[in-house]
């Protein structure tokens, strides 16, 4: 086989491999996407479920939120409750 057949071969696996690679980023994008969308349905879903339950409604899902979340996630729902006016130690009050 001479070098440059051998090159044309190299070159055309790595410009498969390119090909490969942008397809599994459109896909990645495409099913992150999706979850994103996912995600804020299911918020505002919570979100709707929030404003309408009463104080032991409000508590529950305040307490299942701090038994399931940490970190980052943690902060940022139980900012949501704060801003939707909600949080146990608001309903104490």
């Amino acid at each position: 086989m001479s070098t440059t057949s051998e090159q044309k071969r190299l070159d055309r696996i790595a410009q498969l491999k390119a090909k490969l690679q942008k397809e599994e980023a459109r896909l990645s994008k495409i099913k992150r996407k999706e979850r994103d969308g996912q995600l804020i349905a299911f918020g505002v879903y919570i979100e709707e479920f929030f404003k309408s339950a009463d104080d032991d409604g409000k508590r529950k899902l305040e307490e299942s939120i701090k038994k399931h979340l940490s970190g980052r996630n943690l902060e940022r729902a139980l900012a949501g409750l704060a801003r939707m006016g909600g949080g146990v130690s608001s309903l104490e009050s």
